[in-house]
């Protein structure tokens, strides 16, 4: 089997749907050995701003010398990048070979009540195989869906995260924030520390009670950690880190957004707990470094200047006023434009009257992905309110570089797969 041959299987495993629960993952680390066990790893879960998050604590744990495996969802590029070292996405060879070892055991089980494992059940364990396997020193495994019944909840952390929480995948997890933080406070273990950026009080609550009733010690911004905005006139932001332990002074992000302040204090004030944890010492000049270095791709990413286009995945409400809150500190509102698409199951009638209230040029289009929006369906829905819809995003693009001056700019947002899909186009036709 290559490498192709083994994304096509882990693809088509896809059939099998979301199915939450944890008992055919714990089937399929038993019957591996239970890799997992060998493992220091940290759990991060919320509603936005996982990816990110990742990616600082990476940054920072890598900095200070360690090896640090990531899984992370979904991908922006390339499959492989979801299961990666230091950065670098796991090689194809090595992909084929535990598909190799993983496929017969999910023959088996699909034989059992349990039934077959979904694709993201197997690539959960997977990215387990391949941590032990390469001997990292620590690895972040970014929660799916939810948390409690997230086939990354098999693990037992050194460290839990929760970065905010929001409305989304209401179908699933809850239409309201007190069901969803349930299910997000799920990943609390006993005794395990819990860090979150969580603001809301009836979030909160939840919260609380799930770690007073593991008797896991719990740190929040604002009460244990905070931070101060600094002004700053590249793109990007600067702040200063405080907490009773340790404050460090014009702190540089090269990625936009209060809220990419907040993920990146959630991942400081984390590598302080594991630096207590594993005794080592923190070199503030590193953290510098590290913080400053993270990218994430599709987040408020910069794709092509003069004129600019900006992606940014905000694929839910909440993402969506952070991003917004971003672009309006940076330019007027007539000199943007937002070409919006997102998936079913999206609140898109909120979405796009929030769009509305703050920038006057809106267009909305499908694009290629089984549960995007037909072309037909967002006329028929939004012609009344006199909102642009087109059918070929690409033909957007192309115009905008061609006939917009350079002080303008193109917000190009909604879903990641469909941010993920211009980014490629883009890139391509620089």
């Amino acid at each position: 089997m290559n490498g192709n041959e083994a994304i096509e299987w882990i693809h088509q495993q896809l059939k099998f749907g979301i199915r939450p629960g944890l008992d055919r993952v714990h089937q399929l680390l038993e019957r591996l050995e239970h890799p997992e066990k060998e493992l220091k790893l940290i759990h991060v879960g919320g509603t936005n701003g996982k990816g990110s998050t990742v990616t600082y604590l990476r940054n920072l744990l890598q900095r200070h010398g360690f090896k640090v495996g990531t899984f992370t969802s979904p991908y922006i590029e390339r499959f492989e990048e979801r299961i990666s070292i230091n950065g670098y996405p796991i090689d194809q060879k090595q992909l084929a070979s535990y598909v190799e070892q993983v496929k017969p055991i999910c023959e088996q089980l699909s034989d059992t009540e349990l039934g077959a494992p979904t694709e993201f059940e197997i690539i959960t364990v997977i990215s387990l195989m391949h941590f032990k396997k390469e001997n990292v020193d620590f690895g972040i495994m970014e929660v799916g869906l939810g948390g409690r019944l997230d086939s990354t909840n098999v693990i037992t952390p050194i460290l839990s995260l929760i970065t905010s929480i929001g409305m989304d995948h209401t179908n699933i997890l809850g239409d309201t924030i007190e069901e969803i933080s349930y299910e997000k406070a799920g990943i609390i273990k006993q005794e395990i520390p819990i860090v979150t950026n969580v603001y809301q009080r009836e979030a909160l609550d939840v919260i609380e009670s799930k770690a007073k009733r593991k008797n896991a010690p719990l740190y929040q911004l604002r009460n244990d950690y905070n931070y101060q905005v600094n002004n700053y006139s590249g793109w990007g932001e600067s702040f200063d880190f405080l907490s009773e332990d340790k404050c460090l002074h014009n702190l540089e992000l090269s990625m936009k957004g209060n809220h990419q302040i907040e993920n990146a204090t959630l991942a400081l004030f984390a590598l302080m707990l594991i630096s207590n944890k594993e005794k080592f010492k923190l070199i503030d000049e590193e953290i510098k470094k590290g913080l400053f270095q993270s990218q994430w791709p599709g987040r408020l990413e910069v794709v092509h200047d003069q004129p600019k286009i900006i992606l940014d995945g905000a694929h839910n409400y909440e993402a969506m006023t952070q991003m917004v809150s971003a672009i309006k500190s940076q330019w007027p509102p007539d000199k943007v434009t937002i070409l919006l698409s997102v998936i079913k199951n999206k609140p898109i009638d909120e979405m796009v009257n929030y769009l509305k209230q703050n920038f006057p040029k809106i267009t909305l289009t499908p694009f290629d992905f089984s549960t995007s929006y037909e072309y037909n369906e967002l006329y028929q829905n939004f012609q009344k309110s006199h909102t642009r819809v087109i059918k070929d995003w690409q033909t957007v693009i192309e115009q905008f570089i061609e006939n917009e001056s350079n002080d303008n700019i193109l917000i190009v947002t909604g879903s990641l797969y469909f941010v993920s899909q211009v980014r490629a186009y883009v890139l391509q036709h620089k």
